[in-house]
């Protein structure tokens, strides 16, 4: 987007309230408070940029000489000198929040509300040179980020972890804060109905300019099936479950507010509904289209009629756990993953948007919409209910490389076109989305702007990898040749210790710490601004702010010569980054867990297994026994992985790829003796055969051990992968029939990423003028 002297306030800021103008020549320089005071270059450099400033530690209510609502309008003075230059703001009370009317709706009716809190103490600023914005609601203290033309300062309380004790971080009953100086960050599917619109007639007075911004009143519906999927893994807590859909939707806001879309679209969340249980008037098929009318009619029947009810939504979002399909020439095509009508804002039976969320093959394996790379799925389908097509389709845009691409996969395209920039600087027609001037007072917990358009930071690579695979053990994990952190801006990429290979996430979210004082922006790592949200930006902890492992039971497979395991995890604090791993396996004795029944040998439970693997994967004798092959230093799974014997041609196989995402361990349990080397005992620990006195250092996973083992991503495939591809699979994953390798040069495959066109849809629904309605 081209520069422009006039500055666009690009985020929605929580902003400080001050009563009266005031200076405080107190300033200080100050070492990189992300840097731990290192003496290193780069933390000089950094520490130029830096300086602690004492400002009075306000009381919120103290910046409002009335309570009257009229007064808002009545800047309040604030100045101080950092950087050898002033900054005289004019604040102005922030209360274009979440409507004060939302409320969080369950099957059977309205929930009560979370909580309650004071969301009188958000201010903005904006004048010609600059825009600011501050917070002091929690312990008085002040947030804030100011931006001009080049730079960004940003304005936080200096706490004790960033290197100074509470007695000098309190002068003259002034607290002191940190302001750092940044350069601003960068600028950098078949899924709709396109809408020919009737004439409509305007809603505001001719001679009045458009607007602009827009402010979309939205209304959330969280499906049954997508309910039973994130519900059991958030521990059976609705409050969690309500967080997360706060932070999904405030990841969508985030990219409404990239700077590249040009206009700002605001999200206004009026409702939230779980759907414990499906409504008998929304139908519970997966066939898109049918879908999308069901819920199109069900959302028309619950809103209000009137655009200026508080209750009355512009536009409403079901997300699904069903797993989309279109019914093209007879045959079912699974690539789909949401539908939109074209331009359906505004028109009641047309503003509805479904989305995918959770969702994985038959085999367990995740989708795109699996995990946050849905909130990049929404936004697109938003973005065609607002009237966007396709980039190059009827247009000049290119057609990869941003959100309204017509495939959407798991790697970057974060942005917007300029195409699609125009159709939402075009947006006059769209009256309904005029009315969100008005002045808002809403409890912060109830509005996913508490995130601060930086969802990351509470949702950080951890807890997206855990929703996309729904374990509390998936962690991130570096792909290979992926360049590290900032890698993850594009696609982060996720592993499971009770999983083989690796699964792409999507562009982390917004927020998203990738490296020391940097974030996930728009595609890009870029340098971390103070939030909105509570918790400072995130610091690395350098393997030492874990905490203690708390560990489970004495568990046994009872096999010959086997031990017990014990599983243990540990927990990273919020807004840390912990070197290693959070879950680990110890060996333990076994013989008060097995008692004094008969053990068992490592090939009869193999057969066992091979019985059970067989009723779903016919390739396997069921009556062909099984069998634990001898170790492979190079190999370090072999020993610990089940092979059976094929139904056909022959020899062994290990079904790790099959059974890997179905719930069926391919494995021998953790304590499985599995070598001896002649001087050691080996036993299997997260499907590695190890020493009995092995030990993992604390910074690294067990994955970093230099075993040969397949690559490439285990997501669901659009399409299959290429024969060559599956022969040298199963080529790796064999045994003669003496036990031995099957082809013992073949080094350890790697699965090739799909080429995203593989997921080019169509996922809009053109709409005639005749069956437009109003």
């Amino acid at each position: 987007m081209a520069s422009s002297v006039e500055i666009v306030v690009v985020a929605l800021f929580f902003v400080l309230r001050c009563g009266t103008p005031a200076r405080f020549p107190e300033i200080l320089p100050f070492h990189g408070w992300w840097t731990s005071g290192s003496s290193s270059t780069h933390s000089q450099e950094a520490s130029n940029d830096e300086q602690v400033v004492y400002l009075p530690a306000l009381v919120p209510r103290e910046a409002q000489s009335t309570e009257d609502s009229s007064q808002d309008v009545v800047p309040l003075a604030y100045s101080f000198n950092a950087f050898g230059r002033s900054f005289d703001l004019q604040l102005i009370p922030n209360r274009r929040l979440v409507s004060p009317q939302f409320r969080v709706w369950s099957d059977h009716g309205p929930d009560e509300p979370l909580s309650t809190v004071d969301s009188s103490c958000h201010f903005l600023h904006s004048g010609p040179e600059a825009v600011a914005a501050f917070s002091a609601c929690k312990d008085h203290v002040l947030h804030g980020l100011i931006m001009t033309e080049n730079t960004t300062y940003e304005v936080r309380p200096l706490t004790s972890k960033m290197g100074r004790s509470e007695s000098g971080r309190i002068l003259h009953g002034r607290t002191a804060h940190i302001i750092r100086r940044a350069a601003p960050p960068p600028s950098t599917l078949d899924d709709d109905r396109p809408l020919l619109h009737k004439a409509r007639r305007p809603r505001y007075h001719p001679a009045k300019p458009a607007p602009s911004s827009y402010t979309i009143e939205i209304a959330l519906f969280l499906d049954e099936a997508a309910y039973k999927l994130f519900h059991p893994h958030l521990n059976y807590k609705e409050a969690d479950l309500r967080d997360m859909l706060l932070a999904y939707i405030n990841g969508v806001q985030a990219l409404f507010h990239h700077s590249s879309l040009g206009t700002r679209v605001q999200l206004s969340l009026v409702r939230l509904t779980l759907l414990r249980k499906q409504p008998s008037t929304l139908t519970t098929q997966a066939e898109r289209g049918r879908l999308l009318d069901s819920f199109c009619a069900y959302q028309r029947s619950l809103n209000v009629d009137e655009d200026e009810d508080p209750e009355h939504w512009d536009m409403a979002l079901l997300l699904s756990g069903l797993d989309f399909y279109s019914e093209e020439n007879g045959r079912r095509n699974g690539v789909t993953m949401g539908l939109a009508p074209v331009g359906g804002v505004c028109l009641p039976a047309h503003a509805c948007v479904v989305s995918e969320f959770g969702t994985s093959d038959t085999l367990g394996r995740p989708y795109p919409s699996a995990g946050f790379t849905s909130v990049y799925i929404l936004a697109h389908e938003i973005g065609h209910n607002l009237g966007m097509h396709h980039d190059g389709t009827g247009n000049s845009c290119a057609r990869d490389g941003f959100i309204m691409s017509p495939s959407r996969g798991t790697n970057g395209e974060a942005t917007w076109s300029h195409c699609s920039a125009r159709i939402v600087a075009d947006l006059q027609w769209a009256t309904c989305l005029f009315d969100g001037g008005d002045d808002l007072d809403t409890p912060q917990e109830l509005q996913h702007e508490k995130f601060g358009d930086t969802p990351g930071i509470i949702w950080g690579a951890k807890k997206q990898c855990e929703i996309l695979l729904r374990d509390k053990d998936a962690a991130p994990a570096q792909a290979p040749g992926s360049g590290g952190d900032a890698s993850q801006c594009i696609q982060l990429a996720c592993r499971s210790p009770h999983r083989a290979g690796f699964y792409y996430a999507g562009p982390a979210l917004p927020g998203t710490p990738c490296g020391k004082g940097k974030w996930c922006q728009g595609g890009d790592c870029v340098t971390a601004y103070p939030s909105t949200v509570t918790s400072s930006t995130p610091t690395h902890g350098g393997g030492n702010t874990w905490s203690e492992w708390t560990s489970d039971t004495c568990r046994s497979g009872c096999t010959i010569k086997s031990r017990g395991a014990r599983e243990r995890r540990r927990s990273c604090p919020e807004n840390a980054v912990c070197d290693g791993s959070s879950y680990d396996v110890m060996l333990c004795d076994d013989s008060k867990v097995c008692g004094k029944k008969k053990r068992v040998g490592a090939n009869e439970m193999a057969a066992r297994k091979c019985t059970e693997y067989a009723t779903r994967l016919p390739e396997l004798d069921p009556r062909g026994g099984g069998l634990q092959a001898p170790h492979d230093p190079t190999r370090m799974w072999m020993g610990c992985a089940i092979f059976c014997r094929r139904a056909a041609g022959g020899g062994f196989y290990a079904p790790r790829v099959e059974l890997n995402d179905v719930g069926l361990d391919p494995y021998f349990p953790d304590g499985t003796w599995c070598h001896h080397d002649g001087s050691s005992h080996y036993y299997c620990l997260q499907h590695h055969c190890l020493p009995e006195n092995f030990k993992m250092s604390p910074q690294f996973h067990i994955w970093d051990l230099p075993s040969e083992d397949f690559g490439g991503a285990f997501n669901a495939r659009a399409r299959a992968a290429p024969d060559d591809s599956a022969v040298a699979l199963r080529a790796y994953l064999s045994l003669d029939n003496a036990g031995l390798p099957f082809a013992r040069a073949v080094g350890p495959p790697h699965i090739p990423d799909e080429p995203e066109s593989n997921w080019e849809v169509l996922d809009y629904v053109e709409i005639t003028r005749n069956k437009t309605s109003s």
